[in-house]
């Protein structure tokens, strides 16, 4: 009986060690194999890797590249150069700024620069005829990417052949009056540009580069030395095998924007290590399967000699264990390995034992409801929790079947048959009468490959009524800020367009005879509109800075224009007065700053004017000192700009200098009824200070007056001395001929003023009340100019501006004459193709400067046809 159950023992080892040595050659076998795969997919993977990372390369390198000329090409359309050249058409001043540009910035700079005027070339930097381009290549250039406003390659005829040219162009718009002047093209040869290449090479890391444009290479680094020719790679490009052992083909598509051909660059980078290591790897596969053949039948040998006894007694342990319905304590071994084991599966079922016991208690005395399921939905226990919110407390799972538990049951079924196909579901709601509880479901195993379902739940009733608050509140928030943003951009339209009459009237009456007592009425009702309209634009711009919108527009100008304009403005109010107005400064005449000077302008508009308002008799005084801190290789000094502005005036009491800076604030009620203002003024002034970087600080005495300190970030530079604008005067002799005038105006008093103001220029009007009407008289009718409203019945002055110019392709020149002065409207304005930007109320200097500005550049003194009918206004 010993002898057979040991030779049976003895076999049953054999089998195992005979089976474990060849499931470990197998696996290992199996190992060597996946490894085999693995690394294969590596060097794929790497292979794909460093054709991506090259591509990601050339895509960096060339948006850097076409980044760098854009700012730089959009700072030169900005500059105060450019723009003047189009007043002096000083072609030296202009190609002395930009070869200074490239001075500076030589990396950057492009092959070559051309501006354009209407459909002319005017000015060329001379450096497109070095790469064979003359006068009709530009042209063609021109022509090519007229409606584009992106990056562009383009095909032009040249001297030398077919040139591939990529192309950019920007508007050069006035700084003053927003007008499109012209446009500024840059452009780089790609033709075999060396220089372009070999910086592609160098940031990308690759042996060689090569251009592809209309199916055409334009340029290539491959040279005699290298083992392959352009031929042997485009054959490769040509049958898609861009990686093979030796050469790795990148091919990256560049996208210029709107341009309908693309530039493709294929980058060529040598890996003749490659092939070398797929060698060497697989020859050591080979020998490591030559080993670990030996070493699993030297492994076979010495388990079948060495595990019979141990194994053996491990089997008895198992079948006693086995035969048992409770585990019993394993009796310990002599060999470490096999009581170690034993120890450990009978410390695994006293854990299990103590699991589950714990497991029970946090299922009854859990405070929330936890229900147990069975595979058909059916609930197998339930904790005393889920009991009591079912309200089955004391029932059997099987028998509690109350009107609750039934319409429970159907609601979480189908969640349940989900979980029980494996899917994972948190955050279902599902309601207990008059409570909603939050359920979590989660699958477990059980015996016998059974899956029960446990759910557990919590009780979000009180959230979700916090939740709904929370939304009801948000919505009502959203609600509001979009009525008063509605209101606001109702009010600037319909407080604009008859205050454009009141000051459009009284500005007519102005220049009409009459006593000293009626011009003095008029400067009344004149004052008065200004001031409304001051008050209007006070609380525009403070509802941009509130929502984000405002921005400051840097460019450099002379400071003597801010000295000027101060001096012009407010000496002549503190005469009136009887007070002193004092103005020092410690810079220079000829200084240039960089900042905004319509916004530096407003700040110190706003305090100089509310100090000369409060104070009655005695001085105010503004002194600037700027204080530079240091100064660049360009001669640009960065430094900060000190600003005193002192009154003595009625001053601020000490409880009011923590308020002060508020909106809608004044230091006195009194003082809004005595002196007026929107309380609005010295808000923007802080939002605007804080904008720049700056700070501001106040100290005040009451009945002796007050100091408003600004420190303003500003850099400044050396300029021309004395160069500075000079306002000009109302010449109403502009032109030899009268003008046809379309104008299109749905307010009659609009009309009536705009009509009026024109007619002093010796002007036919024609009017049409809306858009429709407008685009009649200019299919039936000549004119020299249309002066256009936007907000029209039936069709906007934006859509008749561009059915004008898109559908019929009208070159008539259009004037837009809004009242929204918003950046955007302006903006589309000039998309749909305006000239020039009015904005209401219509001040006759503005109107002046439109008309001059017609003249020089669209103005035919040749008559065009009469009109026949006319609208009486």
């Amino acid at each position: 009986m010993s002898l057979t159950y040991f030779n049976s023992r003895k076999s049953l080892a054999t089998l195992i060690t005979r089976t474990v040595a060849w499931v470990i050659g197998t696996f290992t076998l199996a190992i060597l194999l996946q490894s085999w795969n693995l690394s294969r997919d590596i060097i794929t993977q790497e292979v794909q890797r460093t054709s991506k990372q090259t591509r990601q390369l050339v895509l960096n390198f060339f948006d850097y590249r076409l980044a760098s000329l854009q700012i730089l090409q959009d700072s030169n359309a900005k500059s105060d150069a450019v723009e003047q050249y189009f007043q002096d058409v000083d072609t030296k001043a202009l190609d002395y700024f930009f070869l200074r540009e490239d001075n500076l910035e030589p990396l950057h700079s492009p092959d070559f620069r051309f501006i354009t005027h209407l459909r002319d070339v005017i000015w060329d930097d001379g450096n497109a005829l070095f790469y064979g381009l003359e006068d009709y290549s530009l042209f063609e250039l021109r022509s090519q990417v007229e409606f584009q406003n992106q990056w562009a390659v383009v095909s032009v005829s040249s001297q030398l052949g077919e040139r591939h040219i990529l192309v950019r162009k920007t508007p050069i718009i006035a700084s003053e009056s927003g007008e499109v002047l012209g446009y500024l093209y840059v452009g780089l040869v790609l033709n075999d540009n060396i220089a372009l290449l070999s910086r592609l090479m160098e940031g990308t890391n690759s042996d060689d580069v090569m251009l592809l444009h209309k199916g055409q290479f334009i340029a290539s680094t491959i040279s005699s030395d290298d083992h392959y020719t352009l031929d042997s790679i485009s054959s490769h490009i040509d049958s898609g095998e861009l990686a093979f052992d030796k050469v790795l083909i990148t091919e990256t598509e560049l996208d210029m924007g709107e341009s309908s051909l693309k530039l493709n660059v294929y980058s060529i980078q040598r890996n003749p290590g490659v092939l070398a290591l797929k060698q060497s790897y697989l020859l050591w596969i080979v020998c490591s399967i030559l080993v670990i053949i030996v070493l699993s039948l030297a492994l076979r040998r010495w388990l079948n000699r060495k595990v019979t006894t141990e194994l053996a007694s491990l089997m008895q342990y198992t079948a006693i264990a086995g035969n048992k319905d409770r585990f019993t304590p394993y009796d310990g071994s002599s060999i470490y390995e096999f009581n170690h084991i034993g120890r450990t599966l009978s410390n695994t079922f006293e854990r299990l034992s103590e699991q589950e016991k714990l497991f029970q208690d946090l299922f009854n005395f859990s405070l929330s409801p936890i229900i147990v399921w069975k595979e058909n939905g059916k609930i197998l226990q339930i904790n005393p929790a889920g009991r009591k919110a079912l309200g089955v407390e004391g029932v059997d799972e099987d028998t509690a079947q109350n009107e609750l538990m039934v319409q429970f049951v159907d609601l979480m079924t189908l969640h349940v048959i989900k979980a029980k196909m494996g899917a994972t579901l948190t955050g279902i709601d599902v309601p207990i009468g008059h409570q909603t509880y939050r359920w979590s479901f989660s699958a477990i195993s059980a015996h016998n490959d059974r899956v029960l379902i446990l759910s557990q739940g919590q009780d979000i009733t009180t959230l979700l009524d916090a939740e709904r608050q929370s939304n009801k509140a948000r919505r009502s928030a959203e609600a509001a800020a979009k009525a008063r943003s509605d209101f606001l951009a109702r009010m600037s339209h319909e407080i604009r367009t008859p205050l454009n009459g009141i000051l459009g009237i009284s500005q007519l009456l102005r220049v009409q005879q009459g006593d000293k007592r009626f011009h003095e009425q008029v400067d009344v009702l004149y004052n008065s509109g200004e001031h409304l309209l001051a008050v209007i634009n006070d609380i525009l711009d403070f509802s941009k800075i509130e929502n984000g919108r405002f921005k400051l527009e840097m460019h450099q100008f002379h400071f003597k224009d801010v000295l000027v304009a101060l001096e012009g403005i407010f000496k002549p109010l503190c005469d009136s007065k009887g007070i002193t107005f004092n103005l020092t400064t410690n810079l220079d005449q000829d200084i240039l700053v960089t900042s905004d000077q319509v916004r530096l302008n407003q700040i110190l508009f706003n305090l100089v004017s509310n100090a000369i308002k409060f104070t009655h008799e005695g001085e105010v005084s503004v002194a600037f000192d700027y204080r530079s801190h240091s100064q660049n290789k360009q001669g640009v000094t960065q430094g900060e700009l000190h600003i005193e502005i002192r009154d003595s005036g009625i001053g601020i009491p000490d409880t009011q200098l923590s308020t002060i800076f508020d909106p809608f604030i004044q230091s006195e009620s009194t003082l809004t009824r005595e002196y007026g203002g929107s309380g609005l003024g010295l808000a923007i002034v802080k939002h605007l200070v804080s904008m720049f970087g700056g700070d501001i600080q106040l100290h005040s005495q009451v009945g002796i007056g007050s100091i408003f300190n600004l420190f303003i970030p500003m850099d400044s530079q050396k300029g021309d001395k004395g160069a500075y604008r000079v306002e000009n005067t109302l010449d109403f002799d502009l032109f030899e001929r009268p003008l046809r005038l379309l104008l299109v105006e749905d307010n009659h008093t609009n009309a009536f003023i705009a009509r009026a103001f024109c007619e002093k220029y010796g002007m036919e009007v024609v009017w049409a009340k809306d858009g429709q009407e407008a685009l009649d008289c200019i299919a039936n009718q000549a004119f020299d100019l249309v002066l256009m409203d936007n907000q029209l019945p039936s069709m906007s002055g934006i859509e008749a501006t561009n059915m004008i110019r898109n559908t019929w392709h009208k070159q008539v020149p259009i004037y837009a004459c809004t009242a929204d002065n918003q950046e955007s409207t302006r903006q589309q304005f000039i998309d749909a193709g305006a000239d020039y930007i009015v904005v209401k109320p219509i001040k006759e200097k503005a109107l002046n400067d439109s008309l001059r500005y017609f003249k020089k550049h669209f103005f035919d003194p040749s008559p065009v046809l009469k009109v026949d009918q006319t609208r009486p206004l």
